[in-house]
């Protein structure tokens, strides 16, 4: 397929305090506004997760305002399987996945309508996000994935990805790798449990072993990036600083742009939404910019 002309990237969910995909507390369009403000600068692609009120009313700011961004819209896709003999997952009925597949069946619909209205806006749909990880209850067949693929592809002129860690396209994803137009992979030096000085060697390694895997598909990394805290948990305390995050995403940018290799950075924004209750939780901690859309890295 066509490759993307390369442009700075970055994830996007703009979630502030007391605001969550869970509860639906979604941001206005005023505050998104706000946050791409302070993108539109630096980025130019930016990636989405799902169909929610908050992805129509990005796209509508940034037709609304003329803004120069180009969308990844994401498909999130309730648990249509479950997990085999995992111990730290729970099991749906067969009716909760049943109606779930009617859920899905409606959502992939409702991507193909969304990016067929604002065709100008998205560069391309991603069918999921980290579903084949083991991490993640929202289990989706890969034959179901092929499936999806396909019919998007069919209905839309959008090229169709899927992201997932690096290691699952190693591993396998060998039909969905053939049905996407593009690999989306993702890299998390960090969580592989890498001190800083060998972060981006590592980045480069898993990048690497999925494009090797496939020489002839176009492979881009849709989410890499350092955290700015940690309770200790899995991440050492003393590894999750705002200097290590500014230098892993200075590497890993200059790398992609030297190789031409498309680089989503996560994230724009601080969520604190996200995890368990701890404030140092990593998972709250990936933005470039704080909750109150302060840049970590003073005078840069």
């Amino acid at each position: 397929m066509k490759t993307f002309k390369y442009d700075r990237a970055i994830n996007y969910s703009g979630y502030r305090e007391n605001q969550s995909p869970l509860t639906e507390a979604y941001p206005s369009k005023d505050e998104i506004l706000e946050d791409l403000r302070i993108l539109e600068n630096d980025y130019f692609y930016l990636r989405l997760y799902d169909c929610s009120p908050h992805a129509y009313r990005v796209l509508e700011v940034i037709r609304e305002n003329n803004l120069n961004f180009n969308i990844m819209m994401g498909l999130f896709l309730r648990a249509e399987v479950n997990h085999v003999d995992h111990p730290f997952f729970w099991t749906y009925p067969d009716e909760v996945l049943q109606q779930h597949r009617l859920q899905n069946t409606t959502l992939v619909q409702e991507i193909i309508s969304l990016t067929n209205q604002y065709e100008d806006l998205i560069s391309a749909v991603s069918i999921g996000n980290e579903t084949r990880s083991m991490w993640n209850n929202n289990r989706i067949s890969e034959q179901r994935l092929v499936e999806v693929a396909k019919e998007i592809k069919a209905k839309t002129n959008t090229p169709v990805t899927f992201c997932e860690e690096y290691q699952h396209w190693v591993e396998g994803l060998e039909e969905l790798a053939d049905t996407v137009d593009f690999i989306s992979l993702h890299t998390y030096p960090v969580w592989q449990g890498e001190p800083i000085e060998n972060a981006l060697n590592t980045a480069i390694k898993n990048y690497n072993e999925v494009q090797s895997k496939y020489p002839d598909k176009y492979c881009i990394i849709t989410e890499t990036g350092w955290p700015t805290k940690s309770h200790g948990s899995r991440i050492k305390i003393e590894d999750a600083t705002i200097t290590n995050q500014e230098q892993y995403n200075q590497e890993i940018t200059a790398w992609g742009q030297q190789n031409d290799v498309l680089i989503y950075l996560f994230e724009a924004f601080d969520e604190p939404w996200k995890g368990r209750q701890h404030p140092d939780e990593p998972e709250k901690h990936w933005g470039i910019y704080n909750v109150h859309r302060e840049k970590k890295v003073q005078n840069k």
